[in-house]
């Protein structure tokens, strides 16, 4: 079957909940009924937020929704999820169907090399992003570049729940090391000498011509993949990983009903002879709310009802929580959802303990927890741009902007976030030598296309031109000189309202963004555009909006790639 095809036969069996890339694994499967009555055979593996994940037969998953059974079904579903190993506290001692055969058998990149990986130090994930790619294809080398923005901001947000794992395919040893060691890959690759020795693995590296990405369960239970040979295709994979991340995502309360539901019949048994406290299942106070209140801290003491329900009482002082809010927070920890105290597994009165510390302000961790959120957020088209290119920069001032590198490997050029605003004007123009319009100021610009533009330098006339994008990608270098040089695009676009609104950005190499005059962004850095790379905070006004970019370009390709979601 070719990869396009069985991109879309996953596609329909996803929206079912099942997925179909076979993996051997011993299962021993039992009969169970899904929401609407329909019958199938499966092994429960795990409870991931308000699923159960299941094996079925020939290896393939699927997932429902814990609130689609019944409490006895819940109860046989833990039962069997208890047969199996526990996650584990290291990595190293894993016994988890895929995550188990790991160890001794994966590497990492080190000084250029790639060494034994020492899985000690970390806990077993969750979920592993399982990435199959050749060195001989640029498919393959796409792929690893796409996804390690993913990668890293996944592993920000959720800590310890995912590792990612790369599969050589159709290439030997010495191509296996260049393309690790090239592409800097932050995850683990397997050791291609005993890639044969990891059967919960090697059906996923293509025979042939292609690319795979699968997210699996640390049982290998497949539950998000793609071929992930283009932009399209690596963007349909994250958005749906994204998703799902979402759905799982603790603070989701779209996934409370289902966990209580859960607890509530399985727990009645775990304590069937002995004593358990109440257990906080959903906690309906968002840090990033009651920063903007003035809230440090909030400690209180919440009263279990049999039946669930909450009665807190807030124990901060005012140092912590302003007078002001006391009833407000009170009224809201009232909706926390929580599975009662048990008693020899019968539900009884009881008190939980509360306490929420409210960490400093990180607008790009907030905007990144946003975006893996936001896949359902309509996507505001924005096709025609207008360029200005090319502007000639000396290589110097590029070289001489050389701070280091990021943690996926990327070499910095002074690398700043703008959010606040207070970026020095020389730190401004360190590499970008200068902007012809600083003192009139960027919302000044609006070219219409056709239009001359004179620089600083009083000699050089530049015409704006019209592009348009190609899936979100604008190449900046067709036809013109490009080592070494700058370029503006230009666009303007109409917002149904004054809105939120996030845009996922690439580029090729350095970056600056005005929106409506304003700089908001200002990145300088070598890279190539990937998918998502930066995660820019907007606030649109209803009407006509402006973008200014400004992209820098060292050497070889110059470009950036985008996509704008709105807050519904």
């Amino acid at each position: 079957m070719d990869y396009p095809n069985r991109w879309k036969i996953f596609c329909a069996l996803l929206v079912s909940g099942l997925f179909l890339l076979p993996a051997p694994a011993p299962a021993k499967m039992s009969a169970w009924k899904d929401g609407s009555g329909a019958s199938f055979k499966g092994e429960p593996t795990e409870v991931l937020g308000p699923f159960v994940v299941f094996r079925i037969s020939g290896g393939g998953g699927r997932r429902a929704l814990l609130r689609t059974f019944t409490p006895e079904d819940c109860r046989r579903i833990s039962a069997e999820i208890a047969a199996l190993p526990p996650r584990a506290g290291s990595f190293a001692a894993a016994k988890g169907f895929a995550t188990g055969e790991l160890a001794g058998k994966v590497q990492r990149v080190e000084n250029r090399e790639l060494v034994p990986a020492d899985l000690t130090g970390q806990p077993e994930p969750d979920l592993l992003l399982v990435l199959s790619g050749s060195h001989n294809s640029g498919d393959g080398w796409f792929m690893v570049s796409n996804l390690n923005p993913f990668y890293w901001r996944v592993r920000r947000i959720y800590p310890g729940l995912m590792e990612g794992l790369f599969l050589g395919a159709r290439h030997d040893v010495g191509q296996h090391l260049n393309m690790a060691v090239q592409s800097a890959m932050p995850w683990l690759v397997a050791d291609l000498r005993m890639q044969e020795a990891m059967p919960a693995f090697s059906h996923y590296i293509p025979k042939t011509e292609g690319t795979n990405v699968v997210l699996v369960t640390r049982q290998g239970v497949p539950l998000v993949a793609s071929p992930a040979g283009d932009s399209a295709s690596v963007r349909t994979f994250l958005d749906q990983a994204s998703e799902f991340l979402w759905q799982i995502d603790p603070a989701n309360p779209a996934g409370w009903p289902d966990r209580l539901h859960y607890l509530n019949a399985s727990r009645s048994v775990e304590f069937a002879k002995a004593k358990a406290g109440p257990l906080l299942v959903g906690d309906p106070l968002r840090a990033d709310v009651l920063r903007k209140y003035g809230v440090k801290r909030v400690a209180a003491q919440l009263t279990v009802a049999p039946d669930g329900s909450v009665t807190p009482v807030i124990q901060s002082g005012p140092a912590d929580v302003p007078a002001e809010l006391t009833t407000a927070l009170t009224m809201a920890l009232a909706r926390a959802v929580v599975a009662p105290a048990l008693d020899q597994g019968r539900p009884v009165a009881g008190s939980l303990d509360y306490l929420l510390e409210v960490p400093p302000a990180d607008p790009v961790r907030e905007a990144e927890r946003v975006w893996l959120g936001s896949t359902t957020y309509p996507v505001l088209p924005v096709v025609e741009w207008l360029v200005l290119r090319p502007i000639k920069v000396s290589e110097q001032d590029f070289e001489s902007s050389i701070v280091g590198k990021n943690a996926d490997g990327t070499v910095i050029l002074n690398a700043l976030e703008v959010n606040s605003g207070k970026i020095s004007r020389a730190a401004q123009m360190s590499a970008f030598n200068g902007d012809w319009f600083t003192a009139a100021g960027a919302d000044s610009v609006r070219p219409k296309e056709g239009d001359h533009q004179k620089l600083d330098d009083g000699s050089t006339v530049l015409t704006w031109e019209k592009i348009r994008s190609k899936d979100g990608f604008v190449d900046m270098q067709t036809g013109i000189p490009k080592d070494y040089t700058v370029g503006y695009a230009w666009t303007e676009f109409d917002s149904p309202a004054a809105t939120d609104a996030w845009l996922g950005l690439g580029s090729d190499d350095g970056v600056k963004l005005w929106l409506n005059g304003e700089m908001v962004h200002d990145k300088w850095i070598r890279r190539s555009s990937r998918v998502d790379d930066d995660v820019v905070p907007l606030h649109l006004k209803k009407g006509a909006n402006r973008i200014l970019i400004k992209i820098q370009n060292a050497t070889i390709d110059w470009s950036f790639m985008y996509r704008l979601r709105l807050k519904p």
